[in-house]
């Protein structure tokens, strides 16, 4: 834990006192070290040593003030930087993709401070287990409506009851009855659940058709999280910008796997269920799992005028940062109507966290809209995970399609 978030007066004068550097830092490992000094300061500890700094990746791009540290920086008790809201200041940020149950006073007057909202996802499963976090987005959404709405899931089948998808309807008609704004469908349909033959159950199995169809009836929004970055599927390369999750969670590589489905087969599901329901509005998460190869997407978007995707996950800045600066730029000025920003954090218990605890809960947050309107909104050039980040400085009216009025549009009650 970063140890300047200390309840002490004096540590809390220093840091707020750093705050105005620690805002401006275009090197977020700036940031880490002013605020580390303004602590020790306060405590009248001498300065300690810096920290050794990660080696640079090597690049040919030229870049206008180069980082020196590839850590994500922390945050403090302090507002965004200015020239977050620079120009938008009427204008809420929404937060499309989260998963971030922040009730906690502090989380509430950050959000309502900078005209925040966040939409949290659920995440269905083989069991009501999901449900508990069901209650806390609904709860967050019925008791803060203006910083908070939800996404229901709901229970995949054990293909023994007949009346499988009747009873999902009922649930989702009690779930969006109490104010849900769409249905998530998540990755383990078409990467991990078999059917009981021993085939992957797929988006587009006739199990789901029911459900799809009455989603699609009562004009609701369903979110589709299907297969992931296409390195799961290929060896291990550490250029790749999802290396080191790679590496820490192994059960999700499908690269050497005997019968495992493709990432191919796996979209092509999902584009079935796009293409059999058209009044069906679908959202692909992370980019729909095809931010390696935005020609894929742009396809998709020109034969579906019902998909869209949001850009949940501060990997995806990096993924999209191995393309062509220019040609990223073209593509989400072109496809600004679909889509939205998402920064896929996550909280919960933040009633019951410490002074520390809540810092970088809400660091987290405040930290991922700093990110991402670094890269969509300005030209600044930056280190993030390693990999080195141009920005993409978009048109005001983009920027605002992307932080606002897209996720209006895909999700009717946000």
């Amino acid at each position: 834990m970063p140890r300047y978030f200390l309840p002490s007066l004096a540590v809390t004068l220093a840091v707020l006192f750093a705050a105005p550097a620690v805002c401006e830092a275009q090197n977020y490992g700036v940031a880490k070290d002013l605020a580390r000094k303004a602590v020790r300061a306060a405590e009248g500890k001498r300065p300690a040593e810096p920290e050794p700094q990660k080696p640079k990746r090597p690049s040919t791009k030229p870049t206008k003030a180069p980082p020196t540290d590839e850590q994500t920086p922390p945050e403090i008790e302090a507002p965004l930087r200015a020239d977050i809201r620079e120009g938008v200041a009427e204008m809420p940020l929404i937060d499309a993709h989260a998963h971030y149950g922040g009730e906690h006073p502090k989380t509430l007057a950050w959000m309502a401070q900078q005209n925040v909202k966040v939409l949290n996802i659920c995440v269905g499963g083989r069991s009501e287990r999901w449900r508990k976090q069901a209650e806390l987005y609904r709860r967050c959404a019925e008791q803060h409506p203006d910083r908070y709405a939800w996404v229901t899931s709901f229970t995949l089948p054990d293909f023994k009851d007949p009346k499988y998808a009747e009873k999902v309807i009922e649930d989702l008609k009690r779930d969006f009855t109490d104010g849900a704004v769409g249905c998530k469908v998540w990755k383990s349909v078409g990467m991990f659940i078999k059917k009981p033959d021993g085939a992957h159950l797929q988006i587009d199995d006739p199990i789901f058709e029911p459900i799809f169809s009455w989603l699609e009836a009562e004009g609701h929004t369903l979110v589709v999280h299907v297969a992931d970055p296409i390195g799961r599927w290929r060896p291990l390369d550490e250029k790749d910008p999802y290396y080191d999750l790679y590496k820490k969670t192994p059960r999700g590589q499908m690269y050497g796997r005997e019968g495992v489905p493709s990432h191919g087969e796996i979209l092509a599901s999902r584009d079935r269920v796009i293409e059999r329901h058209p009044k069906l509005r679908v959202v692909g998460c992370h980019l729909g799992s095809m931010e390696h190869d935005l020609g894929e997407l742009a396809k998709r978007f020109d034969k579906y005028p019902n998909f869209a995707v949001d850009t949940s996950g501060l990997r995806r800045i990096t993924a999209l940062a191995a393309h062509d600066r220019e040609k990223v730029r073209g593509f989400f000025i072109k496809y600004a109507d679909r889509i939205m920003y998402g920064s896929d954090r996550h909280a919960s218990g933040q009633l019951k966290m410490n002074e520390e605890e809540l810092a970088e809960s809400l660091g987290e947050l405040k930290h991922a809209f700093c990110v991402g309107w670094d890269y969509y909104a300005t030209d600044k050039v930056f280190m993030l995970k390693g990999h080195q980040c141009p920005g993409l400085a978009l048109p005001p009216d983009v920027v605002k399609k992307i932080f606002y009025t897209t996720a209006k549009k895909w999700h009717p009650g946000l």
